[in-house]
Order: C-alpha cells, then sequence, then structure tokens
C-alpha cells in the first residue's frame, strides 16, 4: 500500500494559469515516481474529487473569491474540512502517521490541517515548499507597476500588502516555524525566509522540474502554433516571453526594448503568452508602441511548449521572482537561447554569457541590446541553447525531482513502498507515453 501524501495547494492545479499550478502537477509526478500516493486539496467554484495523473484532486467549494493565499483565512476551514473527510472515509485509526505538505503561501492551511488532524489521534508531520513569502511577493509587484498601469492598480497592491501585513504574514510565518521541514529550491529563497521568519528553521535545499520534464523528452516535433505564423517580417527570429501578465513579470518593459529594437531597424518576430490581470494595458500598450505587425500577444494558449519548440529566444524580464521561473526550465529543456533579468533565483540557474544573456531588472534599453544581439547572432544563440539545454538535463530532470521528493519525504520518516514505486514509474511512463501520443 502506498504512504499517501495530503497536498495542501490551496489553488486547484488544473487551472493552468501559471508557474504555482505547473509546479504542484510536477510535485505530483514527481511523488508518483518516488513511490508514494499524493491526493490535491484546493478551493475552488465546485466540490469534485476527480483522479489526474499526477494524483487525486479533492476541490473543495468555497463561496469566497479570489482563490489566492491572501483569502486564505476565508477559505481555509473549506480545505481543512475536506481533509478531514477524506482520512475518515480511507479509514485512518488513531495514531495513523500523516504527511502533509503545503505548497507556496499555503502553509497555514497545512498547520491547520495537522492541528484538526491531531485532535483526531493522528500524528501528523509537515512539510511545506515555499519559493517567495506574501511580503516580498507583493513588495515585488509594487515595484513594478507603473504609470501605464494607472492609480488604481497601484491602491489595488496598496491595501493588498496592508492586509498582508495584518493577517496574512504573521500566520504565514507562525506555519513555517511550525512545519518540520521547509523545502526550498533556491538559495534566494532561503534568505528570503530567514529575512521574513528568522534563523533557526529545518530548511532543506531540493532540486524540482517542470511538469514537461515527466511528459516531455524536447526532441519531438511540435506543430507551429498559428499564432506565430501571422507575424512579420516572416522568417525573422521569433523571441518569446511565457509568463502572467502580472506587475512583477515585467512586460511592459520588455515591449519598451521591442519598440527601441523596431525603431534600431533589426528584423524580429515576437509573442507574450500568457494571461493575468495586466494582459489588456500591455496590449494596448504594444499599440500604442506601434509593434502590432511584428508583435502578438494572445493571452493563455493552450500549449505554451509548442511555442517554445518554434522560437530562437526565450525572454524572462522579471522585476521579481523569489525563486527561479518554471517557464525559464521549459524553455531550456525546448532548446532555446534565454534573456533573462539578474534577479532572485533566476542567476542560481543560468550564467551571464555561458547559458544566457542576463540583463538589469527594468532596463528597456539593457533589454533591447541583449535581444540585438541574441537576433543578430545565431552562432552566439545556439551556443547559449546548447549549453542552457546541458544545465536543464543536469539539474531539472524527472529524476532528480523524485529523488530529493523521496529523499525529503523519508528524512520525515516517510519511506515509499518499494512495490508502489515500481508500479508509478511504469505508470508515469504510460502516462508520458500517452500524452505524446496525443
Amino acid at each position: 500500500m502506498k504512504q499517501v501524501v495530503i497536498i495542501v495547494a490551496g489553488r486547484d492545479p488544473m487551472l493552468m494559469v501559471g508557474g504555482s499550478d505547473t509546479y504542484a502537477r510536477a510535485l505530483g509526478y514527481a511523488a508518483l515516481r518516488a513511490g508514494y500516493e499524493p491526493h490535491f486539496f484546493c478551493v475552488g467554484t465546485a466540490t469534485r474529487v476527480e483522479e489526474m495523473p499526477f494524483g487525486t484532486i479533492h476541490c473543495a467549494h468555497s463561496p469566497f473569491r479570489p482563490f489566492r493565499g491572501i483569502m486564505i483565512p476565508f477559505h481555509q476551514r473549506y480545505i481543512v474540512d475536506a481533509v478531514r473527510r477524506f482520512v475518515r472515509e480511507r479509514g485512518f485509526a488513531p495514531g495513523t502517521r500523516c504527511l502533509v505538505h503545503s505548497l507556496g503561501n499555503w502553509s497555514e492551511t497545512a498547520a491547520a490541517v495537522a492541528r484538526r488532524l491531531a485532535r483526531s489521534g493522528l500524528d501528523c508531520r509537515i512539510a511545506a515548499t515555499v519559493w517567495t513569502t506574501y511580503t516580498h511577493e507583493t513588495v515585488g509587484k509594487l515595484r513594478g507597476i507603473g504609470r501605464l498601469h494607472g492609480t488604481r492598480a497601484n491602491l489595488k497592491l496598496r491595501l493588498e500588502r496592508l492586509w498582508i501585513r495584518l493577517t496574512a504574514a504573521p500566520g504565514e510565518r507562525r506555519a513555517l516555524r511550525a512545519s518540520d521541514l521547509v523545502l526550498v529550491n533556491y538559495d534566494s529563497v532561503r534568505r528570503i525566509v530567514e529575512a521574513e521568519c528568522g534563523p533557526g528553521l529545518p530548511l532543506r535545499k531540493s532540486a524540482y522540474a517542470s511538469e514537461m520534464a515527466f511528459l516531455r523528452d524536447g526532441s519531438e516535433p511540435a506543430p507551429k502554433p498559428a499564432l506565430i505564423e501571422t507575424l512579420e517580417p516572416a522568417g525573422a527570429p521569433l523571441i518569446l516571453s511565457v509568463s502572467r501578465h502580472d506587475p512583477r513579470k515585467g512586460l511592459d518593459v520588455l515591449l519598451r526594448a521591442l519598440a527601441l529594437l523596431r525603431d534600431a531597424g533589426v528584423p524580429f518576430r515576437a509573442c507574450l503568452a500568457g494571461g493575468g490581470a495586466l494582459l489588456e494595458q500591455h496590449r494596448r500598450y504594444a499599440a500604442d508602441l506601434g509593434i502590432g505587425d511584428c508583435t502578438v500577444i494572445p493571452g493563455r494558449v493552450p500549449d505554451a511548449y509548442d511555442c517554445l519548440r518554434h522560437a530562437d529566444i526565450f525572454v524572462l524580464p522579471s522585476i521579481e521572482e523569489g525563486s527561479g521561473s518554471v517557464a525559464l526550465l521549459e524553455a531550456i529543456q525546448a532548446g532555446v537561447a534565454p534573456v533573462v533579468s539578474r534577479v532572485d533565483g533566476l542567476p542560481e540557474d543560468v550564467t551571464d554569457g555561458e547559458s544566457a544573456l542576463l540583463i538589469e531588472p527594468g532596463d528597456a534599453a539593457g533589454l533591447a541590446h541583449a535581444l540585438r544581439r541574441l537576433v543578430e547572432d545565431p552562432t552566439l544563440r545556439a551556443r547559449l541553447a546548447q549549453r542552457a539545454q546541458a544545465i536543464y538535463r543536469e539539474r531539472f530532470s524527472a529524476q532528480a525531482f523524485s529523488e530529493d521528493i523521496r529523499a525529503a519525504y523519508e528524512a520525515l520518516g516517510f519511506p515509499p513502498s518499494r512495490q508502489a514505486e515500481h508500479r508509478a514509474v511504469r505508470a508515469a511512463g504510460d502516462a508520458a507515453a500517452s500524452t505524446r501520443a496525443s
């Protein structure tokens, strides 16, 4: 029998909106491959239990909006109740040891789950995966907001920061201190967490991977998305961004850099894929800059990896990341030369001049210069892409993630069933083959 892992995701992993959703699905695949049975608990518009290739989703209906970490005081009891029903239906007897794993900002809810299960006589251990903190993320958004985004967006973020300071951040600090293991993927996150919570946390650095590491091998053919076909000039290098339209991501800086390239007469095509709150503002800004003939902003696309397979340059102009970027991992897996900001965990993944070009966050002229170098030098593009892809294979494989998850769970006293592990490896292979076939 497999060891159950109760994963408090908060957000529905099937939203497929941002990196946190992709990370949750990748964690499920890693846990399965390591021989565990992952169960994801989240809130949404309707109650459902759904079997997925990466685990089981238990979505609890919550009447409150939005489904974000800042609303934990309102959503928390619905997740706690869903977990309580699950362990009762599974027949967990008093004294049973339970493994609870929180993702992102939902550590406070995981701590509440553990307290509730303890009252039923269960023995809980808590692992928390953290990629930033409430405070660091919100400050990053405020740094990225500008006149383009309007005073309303600025005011909304300032009110959000006040709410976080009064409610969410204290709960997050208490929950991380109550965790038995705090997993971070980057030294940058270690510094952020220690600055917020103080020293002495049970921190452990862990590998991770994108969902695509479990589903694609990077060599399979990909259809060219129709949205790319319409861009002019045909045949010019394709610059691709895969990111939420969020103040932290610096996409307004990218649009200014693209306008500088156009003004300098540099031929290129560009696609900014992804949804988000600032999508319409950025579409209007691109139109104002006059780059609509060579730049498309389609919103969320069905399969960003197909776009990456046809891109020449991947750009991530973030103002703040906290950790690293799942989109960057997918880009280097697909063999695309990256241009990224020198911020938070990104320089821990790639090196300037060797596997990427690094630029200062917020510097449109510097970004335009880096993009021009890659547009005009296919040899440099190929060299950076080749080295970046080697880094992906060395550090961000499905195997590395699965092994580190197993080691973390074993450190908490939850070894997998070896028989279950072998079955999980076969099932993960079957799921990947099915995905490639479809």
